[in-house]
């Protein structure tokens, strides 16, 4: 005579804790998560000239972004921009030829000149913009909102870079603009582009809102172009 299988709620239990082990183990193996495919990148992100030919813009570039009329973005001319666009100002390397990570970028002392011209020129040189030179620097702290600043940081998953400067900060006429991505509070995103691992080209943009002086809320869009160089 055939005994009657007897399923206890012990035996389900552990039936069924088993089939979820295995189903996450699967899982696991089959799904590789975003943290082993990121690395990080310590170097410099070499800058290429700007340049601007048959009505398109490439390298390093900055256009100031005024608001937007149906659903177009609107900028402001730069009268002193190289470019036939003048709303694109055409940045070029500075002295240590980029925007460097995992260190700050400052300013000569004092920032300015006694016209307030910006004389910052590690990342960029300086350039006129409204006959006055601006320029750009990774700061500690922030001197409009005097927060402590993360050191500028870059990621790459695949082609993809996310970069983080929240000390990234415009100096022009005697006045800082916090341009982080994101901003010192964290506000904003970061900053993202691609990269080709051959030939270490890479593109990068982002946005920025510019808080107080005569461009207050006005955003900044920043075009970054050229070789990464490892440290």
């Amino acid at each position: 005579m055939t005994r009657p299988i007897r399923r206890t709620t012990t035996g389900l239990l552990g039936l069924g804790a088993a089939a979820v082990a295995a189903l996450t183990a699967v899982a696991l193996v089959g799904t590789p998560s975003h943290a082993q495919g990121s690395r990080t990148l310590n170097g410099t992100f070499k800058l290429a000239p700007g340049k601007y030919s048959g009505g398109k813009a490439s390298g390093t570039y900055f256009r100031m972004i005024t608001g937007s009329t149906g659903g177009k973005r609107q900028y402001l001319d730069n009268p002193d921009s190289r470019a036939r666009d003048k709303s694109y100002t055409l940045g070029r390397p500075g002295r240590e030829g980029g925007l460097a990570t995992g260190r700050f970028q400052s300013h000569p002392n004092p920032p300015f000149d006694s016209k307030g011209n910006a004389r910052a020129n590690r990342i960029i040189r300086p350039e006129p913009y409204t006959a006055i030179r601006f320029s750009v620097a990774t700061l500690r702290k922030d001197p409009q909102t005097n927060r402590t600043s993360a050191v500028t940081r870059a990621t790459l998953n695949g082609r993809r870079i996310t970069l983080r400067v929240p000390g990234f900060t415009a100096e022009w006429n005697g006045q800082y603009f916090n341009q982080g991505a994101p901003k010192p509070d964290g506000s904003g995103r970061a900053a993202t582009g691609t990269y080709n691992p051959k030939t270490k080209r890479f593109v990068i943009t982002w946005t920025s809102k510019i808080s107080g002086g005569p461009f207050n809320g006005f955003s900044g869009f920043w075009h970054l172009e050229g070789t990464f160089k490892p440290r």
